[in-house]
C-alpha cells in the first residue's frame, strides 16, 4: 500500500509504503517544480524495476553469470492507447541460449503481467 501526502509547494507530493519515502510532482510546464518523479515516469520505474530484478532472479536460480542488466521504459501515447515500449540491456559474452533465456525471463515480471490485463478501478469511502 502507498500513502501520499501533499506538500506545501504546488504539487509536490511525498508517497510512503510505510518504510521507504519518496516524492513526485508534475513537470514545470504544468505548474510543478520538478522536485520529484512525475506520475508517469514511477510507472515506467515500476514496470523496468520490476523487468531488472525479475532477470537477476533468474539468472541466479539458474546459475547464470549476469554481471549487470539495464532496462529501459517508455511510455508511448498512441491512437488506440498507451504502448510501453522497453528495451533490456545484458552484458557482451553472454551465451545466445543464456541471452534468450533471460529476455524471455522478463514475462515473469509481476508487473509486466499485471499491467497486461484488463484494470479497473474502485473508491474505497473512508
Amino acid at each position: 500500500m502507498i500513502t501520499t501526502k501533499s506538500k506545501d509547494t504546488d504539487y509536490l507530493t511525498e508517497f510512503t509504503d510505510g518504510v521507504h519515502v519518496a516524492a513526485c510532482d508534475a513537470p514545470s510546464r504544468h505548474g510543478g517544480q520538478d522536485a520529484g518523479f512525475t506520475p508517469f515516469s514511477l510507472l515506467e520505474a515500476s514496470l523496468a524495476g520490476c523487468m531488472n530484478i525479475t532477470l537477476r532472479v533468474f539468472a541466479r536460480t539458474h546459475d547464470i553469470d549476469l554481471e549487470f542488466v539495464e532496462t529501459t521504459v517508455t511510455l508511448k501515447p498512441g491512437e488506440g492507447g498507451y504502448t510501453f515500449e522497453y528495451s533490456i540491456k545484458l552484458p557482451e559474452g553472454l551465451s545466445d541460449k543464456d541471452r534468450k533465456r533471460l529476455i524471455a525471463a522478463r514475462k515473469g515480471c509481476p508487473i509486466h503481467g499485471l499491467l497486461g490485463q484488463p484494470l479497473s478501478f474502485e473508491l474505497k469511502e473512508e
